[in-house]
């Protein structure tokens, strides 16, 4: 049965419908709209040899940071990241690896999520290892949320540091977060 008309106007219709739309006024950020966004930043740019000995062996390229020498490299990347309480934290972390050389070699990549503060560290450590084969496609290695112990919703503080083997490269870091863009 439908509302009763009042002056060829359906009253209780109206005021449900106000009712609803003030409800969603009331929502606010609730019913705010997300949209998947990356950051994806070249190696060069972001990563170093993690002493000055590794340093040397490395050689920093447009498109990858490529160890050139004879033996493994380590390379450490500090990563963007939002700390904040509601902040943009990353729903994944991706570190594109490959071979450079006609060789085949591991690279293997080490997560981090956390930080150091003087003497105190919390930090969760999370290593991958993958084979790399000469003159083919780049690999990628990823971490997500659920890799982390207590399953945090987001990822704040991430950082990548890398055991590059003779002739392989650590190509780009790519970061992978909601953004809100409003409702």
């Amino acid at each position: 049965m439908s509302a009763p008309e009042v002056r060829g106007q359906r009253p209780a219709l109206h005021a449900a419908l106000a009712g609803i739309v003030l409800a969603a006024a009331a929502a606010g950020p609730a019913g705010a709209a997300e949209k998947q966004r990356y950051d994806i930043q070249g190696a060069a740019s972001i990563c170093h040899g993690a002493t000055s000995v590794y340093a040397a062996q490395l050689r920093s390229r447009p498109l990858a940071l490529v160890n050139e020498g004879t033996k493994d490299a380590f390379v450490s990347c500090a990563l963007r990241g939002d700390p904040r309480p509601g902040g943009r934290g990353a729903m994944k972390v991706l570190a594109e690896v490959g071979a450079i050389s006609g060789l085949t070699g591991a690279v293997t990549c080490t997560f981090i999520d956390g930080m150091q503060t003087g003497t105190e560290t919390d930090a969760i450590y999370r290593p991958k290892t993958i084979l790399v084969v000469g003159g083919g496609r780049g690999a990628a290695l990823t971490w997500q949320p659920v890799e982390i112990a207590g399953n945090p919703e987001h990822i704040f503080r991430p950082a990548v540091q890398c055991k590059l083997g003779p002739g392989t490269a650590l190509h780009y870091l790519s970061v992978t977060y909601d953004e809100e863009i409003g409702g």
